[in-house]
């Protein structure tokens, strides 16, 4: 989380990264977990969230396991 928003910084300027972080990453996180939840166990899935205005996206990986439990990794790049 904090290389992201460290990425964010650098893109939007000092002290914004947080802002955009809080922004986007509740939703993508949402629709990430719906995802997850409709994959097979053990299946690894990934996707690739744009940001609207085009500088950059957020890429996610994940799965369930066969208890229900998930597990997920973000990127973020420009």
């Amino acid at each position: 989380m904090e290389e992201i928003i460290k990425q964010l910084d650098a893109l939007y300027g000092p002290g914004k990264g947080l802002h955009v972080y809080n922004t986007i990453m509740p939703g993508i996180i949402a629709d990430f977990n719906k995802m997850l939840a409709s994959a097979p166990a053990g299946k690894e899935i990934s996707e690739e969230y744009r940001l609207d205005d085009g500088k950059g996206s957020v890429i996610i990986k994940g799965k369930r396991s066969s208890n229900g439990e998930t597990s997920m990794t973000s990127t973020f790049s420009i």
